[in-house]
């Protein structure tokens, strides 16, 4: 029996969640991908067209003669049915087809029919670990800028925290935006084996995102002081911030190069390179920021940046060329083969079908970047001291999110691999288990922040004002560590159940007529004004009702239903 033929199997989720941290942002990630809650007719029938070609081909139509090549995907999915068997008293010969045949037979056989508790928290544990170290690595690369500018002063580091929340909302969402289109266009491409064309969507992108950020980055280098004072009132606070994005121009076509190169990759399930480069990223930037600031004051900072951002996409380049071999890829295919002759002429040619994908995800990212940094500049019209406060908190917030945000990746795999199983009841075992571990961690991130407190935020900063702002709040931020969780460990089962719209829509209900308006009312207008208490009540009242929306739909889900839709998604035929 081979893989093609094969009912029941282990699949992985193709829902991808955009990163949690915008690489240079001290902000807190978004969400989920715009294409998770963005209808329309045209894009509902591209979904429907693209299911065969984005997500079946990538593990289950390599060509022929490279049939029986081990792909890293189909190796890590191969030793997560073995596992299973083991967990459940099957003992199994160590080959490839004895594996999967007898993991097919246990399933026909009604040998499995699910899963138990502690088999699920085990395999949640050893998944996620890898995990927390990768999205902790990516997120170093904007704590390290904060955590090196705060010893420099009060305002120095209110100017890092607006800086950034303006390369936020102008830059990175923009990038993020429109780089999405690729996330839709490069997979179907490659489904479609259509390879050349998987280079030519990269390049068409990466050339829209130069012009429309170019005139942006213009601004950035001669009129960031105008645009910032547009914002914050404190006039030495947005000199400094402009200065800030002013450097960090000049790193931006890097980032640029890296984000798109990233997306080209994931297209063609090579997820590992990224990985690569920011462990190399990671130190890199965090000896950077301590050299440059060292010597060169508040400039080190964005210079860091900015060089970090080349060194990741030269990084990227040279892992992609020769540490990537074509045995270890999922389909047998080289990167580089995707890759087509520049073409200048090409570059500018076919903007139509890439804007339809491109403007609503640069909306919905823009509108979802907005409400995160929004907190950001209300804390600006508190005062230097209260914004340099709130650049500590949102930085610690962001910091301990990635831990359950792993865990919810985590079990969005799991729960996706049960469902393309066609074992529902063990799909509802584990997201019932992936709750409960991440209700546990957010406890230990609540004790952690909220018994450091003291130690947390003199690592930030000497100015005693800033400390003392930063305790005064930190309860809060420790508290919110229960919503936090809730919510990325709930958004993951509803990915790998595929139940995406519904903490889309909650998302945008949430923080737009309820945690915003609360956040302002309380920070600007009500007895309490004048305190950063007010953002940090109103951000966790959003996220205690995301949590607890997206809990309830994860767990009272038909698995039944969710079960069949998966078998429909991995039984359509395979012409190879």
């Amino acid at each position: 029996m081979s893989s093609v033929d094969r009912s029941y199997q282990f699949t992985h989720s193709n829902t991808q969640r955009r990163a949690s941290v915008v690489y240079g942002s001290v902000g807190k990630g978004g969400l989920f991908l715009p294409s998770d809650f963005i209808g329309s007719p045209s894009r509902q029938q591209q979904d429907e067209s693209t299911i065969e070609d984005e997500q079946v081909p990538l593990i289950l139509q390599p060509p022929p003669q490279k049939l029986r090549r081990k792909s890293s995907i189909n190796q890590e999915l191969l030793h997560e049915e073995r596992d299973f068997l083991e967990d459940n008293n099957i003992h199994v010969k160590d080959n490839e087809e004895d594996v999967r045949n007898t993991f097919e037979n246990a399933i026909k056989n009604k040998e499995i029919k699910t899963t138990t508790a502690k088999i699920e928290l085990k395999s949640l544990v050893k998944s996620s670990i890898p995990l927390v170290m990768t999205f902790l690595l990516q997120n170093s690369l904007s704590t390290v800028s904060v955590f090196t500018v705060g010893h420099l002063g009060a305002t120095e580091l209110a100017a890092v925290s607006m800086g950034a929340m303006t390369a936020n909302i102008t830059g990175y969402a923009t990038i993020q935006g429109i780089a999405t289109a690729l996330d839709t266009l490069c997979p179907q491409a490659f489904g479609a084996k259509k390879h050349k064309l998987v280079g030519a969507y990269l390049q068409k992108c990466t050339t829209l995102i130069f012009c429309i950020m170019l005139p942006i980055l213009f601004i950035w280098i001669f009129y960031g002081y105008d645009l910032i004072t547009l914002l914050l009132p404190d006039k030495e606070t947005a000199k400094l911030s402009a200065v800030y994005l002013k450097y960090l121009a000049f790193g931006i076509p890097g980032y640029i190069l890296f984000e798109c190169g990233k997306r080209f990759l994931q297209a063609q399930g090579v997820y590992h390179i990224s990985t690569y480069v920011l462990l190399f990223a990671a130190p890199s930037n965090l000896i950077m920021n301590v050299l440059l600031v060292k010597h060169m004051g508040y400039l080190g900072a964005p210079i860091a940046v900015a060089i970090n951002y080349w060194l990741m996409i030269i990084g990227l380049i040279l892992f992609t060329i020769f540490f990537i071999n074509e045995d270890n890829t999922p389909t047998g295919v080289h990167p580089l083969e995707c890759w087509k002759s520049i073409n200048f002429k090409d570059c500018f040619e076919g903007w139509g079908k890439l804007s339809s994908l491109a403007i609503p995800g640069l909306i919905m990212l823009e509108a979802e970047f907005l409400a995160f940094e929004i907190l950001t500049l209300m804390a600006s019209y508190l005062g230097t001291i209260p914004l340099a406060a709130q650049s500590i908190g949102t930085t610690m917030a962001s910091l301990t999110y990635q831990v359950p945000f792993a865990i919810g990746i985590a079990s969005s795999t799991r729960i996706a691999n049960f469902l393309g199983a066609g074992l529902g009841e063990a799909a509802k075992i584990t997201t019932k288990v992936a709750l409960l571990f991440g209700l546990l961690v957010s406890v230990v991130n609540f004790l952690a922040l909220f018994i450091f407190q003291k130690q947390i935020a003199y690592l930030f900063t000497d100015n005693e004002k800033v400390i003392k702002t930063v305790l005064k709040i930190m309860w809060l931020i420790a508290l919110m560590q229960i919503s936090d969780a809730m919510n990325a460990n709930s958004a993951g089962c509803l990915r790998g159940q595929g139940n995406t719209r519904i903490g889309g829509i909650v998302n945008v209900a949430s923080y737009y007529f309820i945690g915003l308006p609360l956040s302002l009312y309380l920070s600007f207008y009500s007895p309490w004004k004048g305190s950063l208490h007010g953002l940090w009540i109103g951000s966790t009242v959003a996220l205690t009702i995301v949590g607890g929306v997206q809990s309830y739909y994860s767990l009272t889900a038909d698995f039944n239903k969710l079960r069949e839709e998966a078998r429909k998604r991995t039984s359509i035929p395979i012409h190879v």
